[in-house]
């Protein structure tokens, strides 16, 4: 069972101190995967202003994504800065993350939010359940105590979010009246962006920050591709991730009913395929 997150919980609340290393040093996937999460969640900074300017009129939601998401979704990545300096402190996270930012900030722009305000809202929901079902098969994943603690937080935190996205896309769609099929287009071409560059951006500085051979990058990231399926099909909550999705897409119940059972099994059967084809 997973341990319950602080709500409203501060940096001082984590004990960085008492963090036993032998259970986490050596785990190289670990360290791609955390130090990657604190890039991307420290840079919301960046295109938190251009979702406010893309909901200006809308003072709620402006406010909320201003004094709420953003500050949660940094703190986040401070914690995981925290944790990953403290257990790989060879590692020059600054320098590293100075290369990300340069380069990832250039894909944060206006032009990449969805026109429609509520579908805009429908890809925060994708990013959110993929955030929140990444923290929590992390969590079922790893041993550390320290850990274990600032990822049931992160998860706890990550999933109020996705309940706020999701109002927010019912509130703007009561307008727009997106149906089905507009909703489902953001919803997979949200999960493809999440499978693709931005995670591969994010690996490449971690991997180069570490003094690590460029030549080497490709091979290393089909290697950390391969190591994350073998994790998510032992440690991914599958049945959480549908049913995140699919809460918020126009459809009648009986059909999300029958439509996520088939999710769920089709989800698992390929990563377990791909986990087996390519070992």
């Amino acid at each position: 069972m997973i341990e319950r997150g602080q709500r409203n919980w501060k940096l001082e609340d984590l004990d960085f101190g008492a963090i036993r290393k032998n259970l986490a040093a050596g785990d190289e996937s670990l360290f791609y995967l955390l130090a990657s999460a604190s890039f991307v969640e420290i840079l919301s900074e960046l295109y938190t202003a251009n979702l406010i300017e893309h909901y200006r009129g809308d003072a709620d939601a402006a406010r909320w994504l201003e004094e709420t998401w953003v500050q949660e979704e940094v703190r986040h990545g401070q914690a995981l800065k925290r944790y990953v300096n403290a257990v790989w402190p060879e590692f020059d996270w600054e320098m590293s993350f100075s290369r990300f930012s340069e380069e990832y900030g250039r894909l944060c722009s206006m032009e990449n939010l969805e026109p429609s305000r509520a579908l805009e809202m429908a890809a925060r929901c994708v990013v959110e359940t993929g955030t929140s079902t990444l923290y929590r098969c992390l969590y079922d994943y790893v041993e550390e105590p320290v850990l274990k603690q600032l990822l049931a937080n992160i998860k706890a935190d990550e999933v109020r979010h996705y309940a706020m996205f999701r109002r927010l896309f019912a509130e703007h769609n009561r307008t727009e009246g997106k149906g089905f099929i507009s909703v489902l287009h953001v919803v997979w071409k949200r999960l493809i962006e999440i499978r693709g560059e931005d995670g591969h951006i994010a690996f490449k500085h971690a991997y180069l920050g570490r003094g690590n051979n460029p030549e080497h990058l490709d091979r290393e990231w089909k290697k950390f591709r391969k190591g994350l399926r073998q994790l998510m099909a032992r440690h991914y909550p599958f049945n959480m991730a549908v049913e995140m999705l699919l809460s918020f897409v126009p459809l009648a119940h009986p059909l999300k009913k029958r439509l996520g059972t088939f999710l769920v099994r089709a989800a698992r059967l390929f990563v377990s395929s791909r986990v087996e084809f390519t070992s």
